[in-house]
């Protein structure tokens, strides 16, 4: 287990991780930071927009209940 310190930089915490620790991590990714309440920090890899180059109505899928009559009671 390695151990590491926080610093600050301009208006950002740098967090040093060891190259022993990264190994796994890729170095051209960018990563979302999470911190939880009992000071938890996890990296998480960002993914691309799976949307960003869809055409329009690409992703649409038609209404399958749209002629589906209630029975019984689903309306109050």
């Amino acid at each position: 287990m390695s151990t590491t310190k926080l610093r600050k930089q301009g208006s950002s915490i740098v967090v040093t991780i060891p190259a022993a620790e990264a190994k796994n991590l890729d170095m051209d990714r960018e990563y979302i930071v999470k911190t939880d309440k009992h000071g938890t920090i996890t990296l998480i890899p960002q993914l691309e927009n799976p949307f960003k180059n869809a055409e329009k109505g690409e992703f649409y899928e038609e209404d399958e209940w749209a002629e589906m009559k209630p029975v019984g009671k689903e309306i109050w």
